[in-house]
């Protein structure tokens, strides 16, 4: 059985950084039968100090069969503690997740380069997207030209999980980079959800994302804020990325008019987050930019449609009945959106709801994207 050594930021019981962390998790769940994953990361959270509990730092924890998990502490973050996980035994593969982190990013590709490991996979998961690179992008872009100009991702298979991310690829790293194309693989579900009971007039709506300005709450905050004519809920989840950016969203909330409540829950864990979207009506997403978004997918799980902005995978919704994707450059049309679903319905909010379920479903159940996942680490 292959060993994959794999470099991330984030991963189980963390659940903050959302999408990555839920992209990686999933990806083990689906190959740990056929791959034996040992998986470097911190002992602490997203935007947490405090390091878990229930976990053993700067040691090798096995969380279930084929899956071991080292946590480092933040007395632990060395070289050559990285170089040592690195030569500790022979790996088939070294797989890094994104590319502006330092330490379980930058780092352990220059070790693995240095010790000649001759697979070296990257996954970027959508940050040389055009939304995810205007932020601090003076930084990034000046990264990104200097490692082009090394050529110092030269060697390395970069993981893409759509065409158009592909593209971000090549425009950024270098035309000539190896890219190996492969789908994220989505959680498991089953059965359908047993949701609440939709009153025409009244709408619930939530999204669920790190506060920051490439997944735009501020915008979905100004349109809502239009919205005068039926009973809105709307809830806002995910930890706050940007405290200047909140503080503008904040300032839109303290102004909503009487129809309209909106409540700033915090984050919840990944495990949670299905039920979540059961007991609202609609997910509200216009994100500058998505190269998969797993939110997006676990809504329509939960039998919940969409509203989100044209700029993901997720595309042509109305013409599934599964919600609309629309473009960020007509507010018009969010806000004749969210007002649409408000004004719906039990019976014709119910069709939207079960086009939703069935619609991931017949996605999960596509055997090809398991397919493309073994092959990315047996080429």
């Amino acid at each position: 059985m292959k060993k994959i050594l794999s470099f991330t930021d984030y991963y189980w019981p963390g659940y903050k950084a959302g999408g990555t962390i839920r992209a990686f998790m999933n990806q083990v769940e689906y190959l740990k039968d056929d791959f034996e994953f040992y998986i470097v990361t911190s002992d602490t959270d997203y935007t947490e100090s405090i390091p878990y509990t229930g976990i053993n730092p700067d040691c090798w924890n096995v969380i279930s069969p084929n899956v071991n998990v080292f946590y480092v502490s933040a007395a632990n973050l060395r070289i050559g503690l990285f170089s040592r996980l690195l030569k500790e035994r022979e790996y088939d593969v070294v797989y890094i997740h994104l590319l502006f982190g330092f330490w379980f990013s930058f780092l352990p590709l220059v070790i693995a380069k240095i010790h000649r490991h001759k697979r070296i996979i990257i996954a970027s998961h959508g940050v040389l997207g055009q939304g995810a690179l205007a932020v601090k992008s003076s930084r990034k872009k000046n990264f990104l030209a200097l490692m082009k100009l090394t050529r110092f991702y030269h060697g390395a298979v970069f993981h893409s999980v759509i065409a158009h991310e592909t593209s971000d690829i090549r425009a950024h790293i270098g035309e000539n980079i190896k890219i190996a194309e492969a789908r994220e693989l989505p959680r498991k579900v089953s059965e359908a959800p047993v949701r609440k009971l939709k009153t025409a007039g009244k709408l619930t709506m939530v999204t669920v994302a790190r506060i920051s300005p490439e997944k735009n709450q501020l915008y979905a905050l100004e349109i809502l804020s239009q919205c005068r004519n039926h009973e809105i809920r709307y809830d806002i989840i995910g930890p706050v990325n940007d405290e200047a950016y909140w503080n503008k969203c904040k300032a839109i909330i303290a102004t909503m008019p009487a129809n309209l409540t909106v409540t700033y829950r915090g984050s919840i864990p990944s495990e949670k987050i299905l039920e979540e979207l059961q007991g609202n009506d609609v997910m509200l997403l216009p994100t500058t930019g998505e190269n998969f978004g797993h939110t997006i997918l676990e809504s329509f799980m939960a039998g919940c449609p969409v509203i989100i902005s044209d700029r993901t995978p997720w595309r042509n919704l109305e013409s599934f009945g599964t919600g609309m994707d629309i473009p960020l450059e007509n507010p018009d049309r969010f806000k004749e959106a969210i007002e649409y679903f408000a004004s719906l319905d039990q019976d014709a909010f119910a069709t939207y709801s079960g086009n939703a379920f069935s619609y991931a479903k017949s996605y999960i159940a596509n055997p090809e994207m398991l397919a493309e996942n073994i092959h990315l680490f047996n080429l």
